[in-house]
């Protein structure tokens, strides 16, 4: 029986594998941010969310189309670049046993111009993540999403996972360029955010936990959009829990 990592043991691990995906692109020039969960626990905790259990990192296309290509020639043995059910790359932990501490990378790709456009850019993707999600529990859903969910996924069905993934790919790199970005593989509200390169040109360093990480120059920006105005203050206790522990 497969024991489960406690969030301490969680934490380490991904610090491990921070440590040496942050050498990797350090040694190559390659650029990334921290972003999300991990990008707030860096200016509000100096490291970890305490109970955050994953690392969000972000690259635009052209620097993950680099990172994809190295990585796996370079990284310590323990660790692989992954697709494995999700249409987010990862990086985890080759053992099953430390499967449950992982790395996210979100990908910048372009918009395409605002209107019926982007629209039906947008549910293009949406529809695909629904067709590829997998071992969903449908508790943790809205009954409107859970329809949503259930549907999408009756519509994968006559699909392989590769011709699915193949697909998603196709669309989400499909539009070369513009000024309007979006991360193409966050999941639900996080790909609709529209960023601008501006908003993540300039890096400076911080500390996450004991490891010096990039992070946006303009941080409070890009925190207010993801987490509102209040981003420096911790939500009620109830909401204090892991994403993906219980998944």
């Amino acid at each position: 029986m497969k024991r489960e990592l406690t969030l301490d043991e969680i934490h380490e691990e991904l610090l491990c594998q921070l440590r040496d995906i942050k050498a990797i692109c350090d040694r190559h020039g390659i650029e990334y941010n921290l972003m999300c969960g991990t990008l707030l626990g860096a200016v509000r905790h100096k490291g970890f969310i305490p109970w955050d259990d994953d690392v969000d990192l972000l690259m635009t296309r052209e620097e993950f189309t680099k990172f994809r290509q190295i990585y796996p020639k370079e990284c310590d043995s323990r660790f692989e670049l992954t697709y494995l059910d999700t249409w987010t790359p990862r990086v985890m932990n080759r053992d099953p046993e430390k499967a449950a501490a992982f790395t996210d990378f979100f990908i910048l790709d372009p918009l395409p111009p605002e209107g019926w456009q982007r629209k039906l850019h947008l549910l293009h993707l949406h529809l695909l993540q629904g067709m590829m999600k997998k071992n969903v529990d449908y508790s943790r859903f809205n009954l409107k999403n859970r329809i949503l969910l259930k549907a999408t996924h009756l519509l994968g069905m006559p699909f392989s996972y590769a011709w699915k993934a193949k697909r998603y790919d196709k669309v989400s790199t499909r539009i070369r360029s513009g000024n309007d970005l979006h991360m193409s593989n966050g999941a639900f509200e996080l790909m609709t955010h529209v960023w601008h390169p501006e908003q993540f040109a300039e890096k400076i360093t911080a500390p996450f936990e004991d490891v010096e990480c990039l992070i946006p120059k303009k941080y409070d920006e890009v925190l207010t959009v993801l987490f509102g105005p209040d981003y420096m203050t911790p939500p009620p206790e109830a909401e204090r829990v892991a994403k993906h522990l219980d998944l």
